[in-house]
């Protein structure tokens, strides 16, 4: 589930774990709650760069970046993992129909009412 300001994107162990999940070939998508937040944070997303990413430590960016021998080779990869037509992150979330989308949506709002860790105690069960 991605937060609403989209934050999960700026977090460079979070974007590190998407790069690897990718890397390793394991299917992965989002799950928003609507397609209006999608559509107000989609500027902010394409102009995603490593370079710019944040964590709680300084020395975790310089750790992951020193592991990145070519940025832009890796910012344009993430644009794909992001908004490729086919297997982008987004690609499933826009190919639900209404119900497939609401189903996600109480799925997240469910997640929120029961609390914080909930999310991955219940992860499983879906």
């Amino acid at each position: 589930a991605v937060d609403t300001q989209f934050d999960l994107f700026n977090r460079a162990w979070c974007v590190g774990e998407l790069a690897e999940a990718k890397r390793m070939g394991m299917q992965q998508s989002l799950q928003l709650r609507s397609g209006d937040e999608l559509g107000a944070h989609e500027g902010k997303l394409r102009e995603l760069k490593v370079e710019d990413m944040k964590a709680s430590r300084p020395e975790d960016v310089e750790e992951i970046l020193a592991k990145i021998p070519d940025k832009a080779v890796f910012n344009a990869a993430l644009q794909a993992l992001i908004f490729d037509d086919r297997i982008g992150l987004l690609a499933a979330w826009r190919e639900k129909d209404t119900e497939a989308q609401m189903v996600s949506v109480g799925r997240i709002i469910r997640w929120q009412v029961v609390g914080g860790d909930a999310i991955w105690r219940n992860w499983a069960s879906e």
